[in-house]
């Protein structure tokens, strides 16, 4: 089990860290895109845009190190509610509003969102259950290390292009019969 909290530390560290930098190479963006998100004041928007990076960052950062790896997977568990409740709002008021956690999308967020953020938030449930019941440590087989950095980079790879993903299973619009 230590392998498996170990690719889901890597995995949520990883991708918090590539969303924070995403929005902090363009910080206008992502606050921008908030304004779709009716619920949430205007005067909020930008302020929410800063939290939202630099929980991010300090997720990673507990993550990252081996004394505060529990704290991180509970920090990063009640974060990921947060971000699994929004498409969940989204698609429940039937909304077109657009995903910019890693950067520019036109994607409007839909059920691929929402499965991705449930992903994340149960990589963050079952590690820190893990880090509760096992322990934080990092293993040591060989072995298992490298399947445990495999596999967080082919999940972290999936979360941060699910846009891309779920593209390739849209059906193709009219107009773009012919291209």
């Amino acid at each position: 089990m230590l392998y498996v909290s170990f690719a889901c530390r890597l995995t949520l560290a990883a991708v918090m860290v590539l969303a924070a930098v995403a929005k902090l190479r363009s910080p206008g963006a992502f606050a921008a895109s908030l304004k779709d998100f009716d619920f949430i004041p205007a005067r909020l928007r930008r302020p929410l845009a800063v939290l939202v990076s630099a929980v991010e960052l300090v997720v990673a950062l507990l993550l990252a190190v081996p004394a505060t790896v529990t704290a991180g997977f509970l920090v990063a568990a009640l974060f990921c509610c947060a971000l699994t409740a929004v498409p969940v709002l989204v698609v429940a008021r039937g909304q077109q509003v657009t995903c910019a956690c890693f950067g520019a999308s036109e994607t409007p967020m839909g059920g691929w969102h929402i499965a991705r953020n449930a992903t994340l938030l149960a990589a963050a449930v079952l590690g820190s259950a893990v880090a509760l019941t096992v322990g934080d440590g990092v293993p040591g087989e060989m072995a298992g290390i490298v399947l445990a950095v495999v596999s967080a980079g082919v999940l972290t790879a999936l979360t941060v292009f699910v846009d891309d993903i779920a593209a390739l299973f849209r059906s193709p619009v009219a107009g773009d019969l012919g291209r």
